[in-house]
């Protein structure tokens, strides 16, 4: 049975400093944070997220997580108005409930986190797809200030996306808007992780390119992105053709989405972005020798500025807009 703590304010002490809990989970870990209101981040930890255990496991594993963030914002005088988790996944815009089965978490699909977290912890709880709360870190308090139009594209194992329009999240009528990586490229092109045909992650995500450069060097097992991109930060020619590959292909697989949504500004981050810098020279070079003058009038392209802390602080921030919005907390 999971046994959840309250944290009420001590005897004589008025909570003043109003912070919000950010979750991101992983097919690994659990990454937390508390964010003050305009995205700060004032303290963060990370723990195992026992994802291959199935549902229970993940849920406990967020509730000790949260419990962490609880009793590090009742040290410092501070109240937790909200929580906010980005998870993998589809998310019900209206529900918060898990769409669809998810890769690498069990027992996933169907999860009302909301309400677990509503349940245990009596405050308000959000629930976002990570991608989404990721780019919303980045339009709050990153490298996407300011836009009207934001895209935001990340590069890691996979290609994950999001877009900010006039202060909203495009999330589509279920919640599985800005599939960036399963955009077609080429048809009939190479198979997908998801099943498709010709998906840009197919060629541009971490996992592609790793493949791509195995089958080159002659190896039956394909070596792991984290190698490639040491490979060819060490030199290695091969290594960094595939590299270059695979930013070229996300550069031009990119153009039908700026045809789309006309962003005044696109984000690029990830982990292979922010060890290769190179990576995001090529993917704009090609986006713009690829799209109509119209698309890439006043367009900046720009490096993500909160790396893998991104989710967190995002979800933090969309557990901030809703309390702020629904006067709630």
């Amino acid at each position: 049975m999971l046994v959840v703590l309250r944290y009420p304010s001590p005897p004589g002490r008025v909570m003043t400093t109003p912070l919000f809990v950010g979750l991101d989970l992983g097919g690994t870990e659990v990454k937390v944070g508390l964010c003050g209101t305009t995205g700060e981040l004032i303290w963060s930890d990370r723990s195992p997220s026992n994802a291959h255990l199935g549902q229970e496991a993940i849920l406990a594993a967020l509730a000790e997580a949260v419990e962490a963030a609880l009793s590090e914002a009742t040290g410092r005088d501070a109240e937790v108005r909200a929580i906010g988790l980005g998870t993998p996944g589809v998310v019900d815009p209206e529900s918060g409930v898990i769409r669809f089965p998810v890769a690498n978490l069990g027992g996933w699909h169907g999860t009302d986190i909301v309400g677990f977290f509503r349940d245990r912890f009596q405050v308000p709880a959000v629930v976002e797809n990570d991608a989404n709360s990721a780019a919303w870190c980045e339009y709050c308090c990153g490298a996407g200030v300011g836009a009207r139009v934001l895209l935001v594209a990340t590069v890691g194992t996979g290609i994950g996306g999001g877009a900010v329009i006039d202060g909203e999240l495009v999330r589509g009528s279920i919640g599985g808007a800005m599939e960036l990586g399963h955009t077609l490229y080429q048809h009939d092109g190479r198979p997908c992780n998801c099943g498709l045909i010709g998906c840009l992650e197919a060629y541009a995500g971490g996992w592609a390119m790793a493949s791509e450069w195995g089958t080159r060097r002659g190896l039956r097992e394909a070596p792991s992105v984290s190698e490639l991109v040491k490979a060819g930060l060490d030199g290695d020619e091969g290594a960094n053709e595939v590299l270059d590959d695979g930013a070229r292909a996300l550069g031009a697989g990119l153009m039908s989405s700026l045809h789309l949504l006309n962003p005044d500004v696109v984000v690029i981050g990830g982990g292979i972005i922010d060890a290769r810098p190179r990576h995001l020279e090529l993917i704009e070079q090609e986006l713009r020798s690829k799209v109509l003058p119209k698309a890439s009038t006043d367009l900046r392209v720009v490096q993500a500025q909160h790396g893998n802390r991104a989710g967190l602080i995002g979800a933090a921030m969309c557990a901030e807009k809703f309390v702020r919005e629904e006067g709630t907390g």
